[in-house]
């Protein structure tokens, strides 16, 4: 008899998890987040991520900076692709600002209420993310791809890297 394994993955949750309603277009959000924020979120490669339900890979606008200062990740994930939700449950919500790293609470607050005074923004809010159950494999496939990109932008910038010509 098969045995059903009871144990589930580790799911180390992001420092912030924040829900956007907006009817924005992508490309407005992203500037206005920029501009009053002063972060620099820019496009990447959209975010693989496996559907059991269908089997398939769904790709969501993915959007990302790395903060030095405060050693975090701030990436914006797009909540709806061709008719697919990355979290279903979470349909009011059209975007996810997801933030890894060390970065205080202060600093959280204030950046959902830069978000919150966008005009065009309807809601902003901090997400309790011990409840959403699909949660811990889209931060583990999230985690992935920032890898990815921080490794192919890595290889980019050493692809362009001429040595200075020595003096014969």
């Amino acid at each position: 008899m098969a045995r059903v394994s009871k144990l589930e993955p580790a799911f180390e949750p992001a420092d912030a998890f924040i829900g956007i309603a907006t009817n924005l277009p992508v490309i407005q959000l992203v500037h206005f987040i920029n501009r009053q924020t002063l972060l620099n979120l820019v496009r990447e490669e959209d975010l693989p991520v496996y559907s059991e339900k269908t089997d398939l890979l769904n790709y969501f606008k993915f959007f990302h900076y790395v903060d030095d200062d405060y050693r975090s990740d701030f990436c914006l994930l797009a909540n709806l692709n061709e008719g697919a939700n990355l979290l279903p449950t979470h349909k009011q919500f059209g975007y996810f600002l997801v933030i890894h790293g060390a970065i205080p609470g202060e600093k959280v607050k204030q950046i959902i209420s830069q978000v919150k005074s966008i005009s065009g923004v309807q809601l902003a809010a901090s997400m309790d993310q011990g409840p959403i159950k699909m949660l811990g494999p889209i931060l583990q496939d999230l985690e992935l791809h920032i890898s990815g990109v921080k490794k192919n932008k890595k290889a980019e910038k050493n692809k362009r890297f001429i040595p200075p010509a020595e003096d014969q």
